[in-house]
C-alpha cells in the first residue's frame, strides 16, 4: 500500500515542456526544440452541464451561483472557439492496480454549478490514512480554470498550488511547497487533475478535434512547477481498452517524453464516450517497469444536494 501511495503521489508529477512535435525515436523519446504556441480560446456549448444544486455553501463556493444561466448569459456562448461543455456531474469508482494486482478502490466525484466546479479525489490506505486530492475553479474564455489545488495525505498538513488569475486567464501561481516561486500564469493552465477535464469538455464540444497523431499542448501545474506538457492522440477507436465498458468508443492520449526527461516515465488515458469522455483508465509505467493502472468500475448519480459531496 504504501508503494502505491508513493505511485500514486508522482503519477502527473514530473516536469515536462512544450515543444515541436516531430516522431519520437525507435525508443519513443521526442528530439525537438523548445517552442511556446498561443492557447487557444473555447466557445461554450448551450447544451450547459446541468446544475446539481443551489446548496454551495456547504463546499465553500460563492453563495450567488445561479446555475446554468451563469453559462446561458456568459459571454462565452458568444466569443469565437472551440466548442466546450462540461461532463455531467457524477461519482466515479476506480479499482487501482500495481503490476495486475488490484490495491484499492478510489473514488472521484465531479460537481458543477453553474460555471463553477469541484473536482475530488479520494484514496483510502490502511495504516495511513486517506489521500485527497482536490481542484476548484471555474471556467473562462480558455476552458477549465482551476483556482485551488491541493492535496493532503493522512494527518499530515495539505499542500496547495494556488491561482491568482487576472480577467484575461493570465496572472501568478503560488506554491505552498516553493512561496517564493511565482511564475506567470498561463492562459488554460490546469492541474494535474483538470487537465483531463479539460481534455473531456473539448471532445463534449465536437468529437472531430484531435485526429490519430495529432499533439495537444496543455500548461500544467504541480506543487512547485509550471510546465507545458504535450500528449499525442491515437483518435477514436471502438475497442475494449476499459474492461467494465466492454466494446466502445474510447481517445487514448499519451504524454510525450523528452529526450532530457530524467524520470522516464510513460503516462497514458483513455477517454470514454459513454462516461462524457471522462477518463475510463489511466496508466503510468515507470522507468523500471513497473506500471499503476486506475481503472473504472462504475459510475453513481452525483447528489441531489451539494452538502453530500
Amino acid at each position: 500500500m504504501l508503494s502505491l501511495l508513493g505511485h500514486f503521489f508522482l503519477f502527473f508529477g514530473f516536469p515536462f515542456y512544450q515543444t515541436i512535435y516531430t516522431e519520437p525515436s525507435e525508443d519513443g523519446v521526442l528530439k525537438a526544440e523548445l517552442k511556446v504556441e498561443p492557447p487557444a480560446k473555447i466557445k461554450m456549448s448551450r447544451h450547459a452541464a446541468k446544475r446539481v444544486s443551489s446548496n454551495t455553501s456547504q463546499i465553500g463556493l460563492p453563495s450567488n451561483i445561479i446555475g446554468e444561466d451563469l453559462l446561458e448569459q456568459s459571454d462565452l456562448n458568444n466569443q469565437k472557439g472551440q466548442a466546450f461543455r462540461l461532463p455531467e456531474p457524477g461519482i466515479f469508482y476506480f479499482d487501482a492496480y500495481v503490476d495486475g494486482q488490484l490495491y484499492q478502490r478510489g473514488e472521484l466525484r465531479w460537481f458543477v454549478d453553474g460555471n463553477h466546479y469541484h473536482l475530488s479525489i479520494t484514496i483510502p490506505y490502511a495504516f495511513v490514512g486517506p489521500f485527497v486530492f482536490e481542484s476548484r475553479g471555474t471556467v473562462d474564455s480558455y476552458g477549465l480554470a482551476p483556482a485551488i489545488y491541493w492535496s493532503q495525505r493522512g494527518s499530515n498538513a495539505p499542500r496547495f498550488s494556488r491561482f491568482d488569475r487576472d480577467g484575461l486567464g493570465a496572472g501568478k501561481m503560488y506554491f505552498s511547497e516553493k512561496p517564493d516561486y511565482t511564475p506567470d500564469l498561463l492562459p488554460g493552465t490546469q492541474d494535474r487533475f483538470s487537465l483531463m477535464f479539460q481534455f473531456a469538455s473539448l471532445l463534449n464540444g465536437s468529437d472531430k478535434i484531435d485526429e490519430p497523431e495529432s499533439v495537444r499542448s496543455v500548461p500544467v501545474v504541480d506543487y512547485n512547477s509550471l510546465e507545458l506538457w504535450q500528449f499525442k492522440s491515437y483518435g477514436e477507436v471502438i475497442s475494449e481498452d476499459v474492461p467494465t465498458l466492454g466494446l466502445s468508443k474510447i481517445r487514448h492520449y499519451a504524454l510525450i517524453a523528452r529526450e532530457n526527461d530524467p524520470y522516464k516515465r510513460q503516462i497514458d488515458f483513455w477517454l470514454a464516450k459513454d462516461l462524457d469522455w471522462l477518463p475510463g483508465r489511466i496508466r503510468s509505467k515507470e522507468a523500471n517497469g513497473r506500471v499503476l493502472e486506475l481503472i473504472f468500475k462504475q459510475k453513481s448519480p452525483a447528489p441531489s444536494q451539494a452538502g453530500d459531496l
